[in-house]
């Protein structure tokens, strides 16, 4: 009996999260019609929309039925100056984990992310740009970054299906020392818990968010190349994940 009322409330959650979810970004879209198409793409309207997107993103995570959710920041990032921010990736969840810490940001997504049915639209108002290997991406990565936005990128390219942390690429290493950027680590756990990579049903669970000491261009014991840097950086993660997993 205790299983089946499991069952029966978990389904619950998950079909009532969808719907919000789904309203979110019919809302989102609709906003982006009105304030971004007809009314112009001013860099003001810009700054609305991603500060309406942060307001949701914040209220979805705190939110989430039959979870709890913490937020850790000790060295008091505030995300004001440009940099390249990456995460740890697990879940269907982690975009909005992100888009919670900051308005200016813009996030580097999959393709079939762009082109999502019920949310593309939202993320190409964003000025989310698809992951491409052209010197298009590159410049528009640059001009965004002149604008005082900070870049996202999963380093791992996919979610984790056991929320162990996988291989990094180099290539959110690599810009970050093209376009001579501070890279943020963000450490994400638990999401891969509440909603698995090959589930689409809410689970019960704890999930949390912990902004890192930012890695500075400036700083001659930080420097290094890219390629250095992604070891450094991975390294940084797993010793995270064995932390947090003994303090289970």
């Amino acid at each position: 009996m205790k299983r089946s009322m499991y069952i029966i409330r978990q389904t619950a959650y998950t079909f009532f999260s969808f719907c919000y979810f789904l309203g979110f970004a019919i809302d989102m879209t609709v906003r982006g019609f009105f304030l971004i198409t007809l009314g112009g793409a001013t860099e003001e309207h810009k700054r609305k929309y991603h500060a309406v997107l942060q307001r949701k993103s914040r209220f979805v995570i705190n939110h989430v039925p039959g979870t709890t959710f913490s937020y850790s920041n000790p060295e008091d990032e505030t995300f004001e100056k440009p940099s390249v921010i990456i995460s740890n990736h697990q879940s269907h969840l982690d975009l909005m984990a992100i888009m919670m810490l900051t308005p200016n940001l813009i996030i580097l997504t999959k393709k079939w992310v762009w082109h999502n049915p019920f949310y593309g639209i939202v993320i190409r108002y964003a000025d989310y740009f698809p992951i491409t290997d052209t010197d298009q991406m590159t410049q528009d990565i640059e001009r965004k970054v002149k604008e005082g936005y900070s870049v996202v990128i999963f380093p791992e390219g996919t979610r984790s299906p056991d929320s162990k942390i996988m291989r990094f690429h180099r290539g959110a290493f690599y810009l970050a020392e093209n376009l001579d950027l501070d890279i943020v680590p963000v450490y994400i756990n638990g999401f891969g818990q509440v909603l698995p990579k090959e589930s689409f049903h809410l689970h019960p669970g704890h999930m949390s968010v912990e902004v890192m000491k930012r890695v500075r261009r400036d700083d001659p014991q930080e420097a290094c190349g890219y390629r250095e840097m992604t070891k450094r950086l991975h390294g940084v993660y797993l010793r995270k994940h064995e932390e947090m997993r003994h303090h289970r």
